[in-house]
């Protein structure tokens, strides 16, 4: 009668296991929702909803996505994570993400461990831009002046902890300098100012620039990837430049809650990955600023580790909160 038990209870989780397997074989059977974390029309929700389009096409059921931005990506990621594990609600992860798992306080989830990482999709570079009249004509003559001149130079950011922010952090490490930082309430207002040379130094996705390089209103120092952007190939990395540690790619990808079947997970990476192979598709997304930059699980979820590892220790050294 001991045995009963035991029999019992090894019976039913085969049973599980079974229904699981069921489930991911039929996956899937309804709308998918896809939680970005983000404000609509930006070029993060132009990226996912290019994406969903093809994962409904490609497995035959809708991908809705669902804007619900704030608290540095907490918000949304934070609806997603507390999802069932049924593969049938997913979350576009970011770099912002690992950021803010440094500098805010009590965030409810780890970003690392409580989710299933599915696919890093892609990425976008940085570029160092100054306006093109402030006088300052290469990385080196910006380092010098730095360098004559300690703190009188000022640099514009999307506000502290930003991707910005924290390259020039790093700039000021790697070049012993020190600038001078005026922190705005997004990108838009930052620009703006750059724009009308009342701040000279800014650090911006290469999307955003784009135009105001090519009118000649803004000049790109270096650019953050870790080879010359197609855009401006005659402008150097900051690898190229000596400094290594300033490559950052601002990459996105697709994450389920932790527990999410290891079927659904792979079926949704291959569907991915199938999307990337696909030269409309990638067209598209390659239009909208974004480099390919394809991860399966294993590798994505160490890029998620890596990366809060590397901002949280920039952040806590830097004292930085979010306010």
């Amino acid at each position: 009668m001991t045995r009963l038990p035991r029999l019992l209870a090894a019976s039913l989780l085969c049973l599980a296991a079974t229904g699981q397997l069921a489930q991911a074989a039929d996956y899937p059977t309804r709308p998918v929702k896809w939680v970005v974390p983000y404000p609509p029309a930006g070029t993060t929700d132009v990226l996912a909803r290019i994406v969903a389009q093809w994962l409904s096409e490609k497995l035959g059921q809708p991908f809705v996505i669902e804007n619900k931005p704030g608290a540095g990506n907490i918000i949304g990621t934070q609806a997603g994570v507390t999802a069932a594990p049924d593969g049938y609600t997913l979350t576009m992860t970011g770099m912002l993400n690992t950021i803010a798992q440094g500098i805010y306080e009590r965030v409810p989830f780890d970003i690392v461990t409580d989710f299933a990482h599915i696919a890093c999709i892609g990425g976008g570079e940085q570029w160092l831009v100054v306006n093109s009249q402030a006088g300052i004509g290469s990385f080196s003559a910006l380092i010098e002046q730095a360098r004559r001149e300690p703190g009188k130079l000022n640099y514009a950011t999307s506000g502290q902890g930003s991707t910005g922010h924290l390259v020039m952090e790093l700039l000021q490490r790697a070049t012993a300098t020190q600038l001078t930082h005026v922190p705005y309430k997004g990108g838009a207002p930052a620009l703006q100012d750059v724009l009308a040379g009342l701040v000279p130094i800014t650090v911006i996705p290469g999307s955003g620039a784009v135009a105001h390089v090519q009118s000649g209103k803004l000049k790109v120092l270096a650019v953050s990837s870790a080879a010359r952007s197609p855009d401006l190939p005659q402008v150097p990395t900051f690898e190229e430049l000596g400094h290594k540690r300033l490559t950052v790619v601002s990459w996105v990808g697709l994450s389920a809650p932790k527990g999410t079947p290891p079927e659904i997970v792979d079926q949704l990476y291959a569907a991915v990955r199938a999307s990337m192979a696909n030269k409309d598709l990638m067209a598209k997304l390659t239009a909208e600023g974004l480099t390919p930059m394809l991860m399966p699980p294993a590798q994505f979820t160490q890029l998620v580790r890596s990366d809060t590892e590397r901002w949280g220790q920039l952040t806590r050294s830097l004292n930085l909160k979010a306010n």
